[in-house]
């Protein structure tokens, strides 16, 4: 049951995600990538069905998509694995680890609610693409409770709102068109805004990102040009 969801939620994603940020153009190539996309969207929908009658043929796609991960992990570091998550999340040793422990899973086909219990928390936990659910949020309490600057006011430097900002897809995506280090600065509540020049199809233009302010998101990181 937990691998069938896996597989039905990974499908989903298929159809969603922006597969141009996928190691698979590596592969397939960027002209042919999202077709190989959508075909292996549908591919896991097929499999999570063929649950019901036998685990072998999931299993095998596991063992493959092990072999795949391992490969973009080595030829594609900086490049979205495309497993779960619309999120750009390159792949891990814990995203190696949760193939094979989905293989193991397949063929275990269990039934007791402990077991599915146990099953899905190990995925999820597996899971970089669901650290925003569970994990940095705990970190965030933590740091709320045992800091020790916690209940006191603290500026976050502008240097480190920058660093975050460097991290970001959005800044990536529009650096080639920057042309200045950073302009401004000023916070609107939990965020703080940065703006740089740019250049946008020959005319001079204003790269606007609002960054968040009191925690780290760099996937958060919105940017317009104006």
């Amino acid at each position: 049951m937990v691998v069938a969801v896996v597989l039905l939620w990974a499908a989903v994603v298929k159809f969603r995600a922006d597969p141009r940020r996928s190691a698979l153009k590596r592969l397939v190539g960027a002209d042919r990538v999202t077709t190989a996309f959508r075909v292996v969207g549908v591919l896991e929908i097929l499999l999570a069905a063929s649950l019901l009658v036998t685990p072998w043929p999931a299993a095998v796609w596991f063992v493959a998509l092990t072999g795949y991960l391992v490969w973009a992990r080595k030829a594609a570091p900086d490049e979205s694995c495309g497993c779960l998550s619309e999120k750009h999340t390159p792949a891990t040793i814990r995203s190696i680890a949760r193939a094979t422990l989905l293989v193991a899973l397949t063929l275990l086909a269990s039934t007791q609610v402990p077991v599915l219990a146990a099953e899905a928390v190990a995925v999820v936990l597996l899971s970089p693409e669901l650290d925003g659910w569970w994990l940095m949020p705990l970190r965030r309490l933590k740091v709320r409770l045992l800091h020790p600057l916690a209940g006191r006011g603290f500026e976050v430097p502008v240097a480190s709102t920058v660093q975050q900002l460097h991290k970001s897809q959005a800044y990536r995506s529009v650096y080639p068109l920057l042309r200045s280090d950073l302009l401004d600065t000023w916070d609107e509540g939990e965020w703080r805004i940065l703006t740089y020049s740019a250049d946008q199809d020959g005319e001079r233009a204003t790269a606007v990102f609002a960054v968040p302010r009191t925690r780290y998101e760099p996937d958060q990181v919105r940017v317009a040009l104006a």
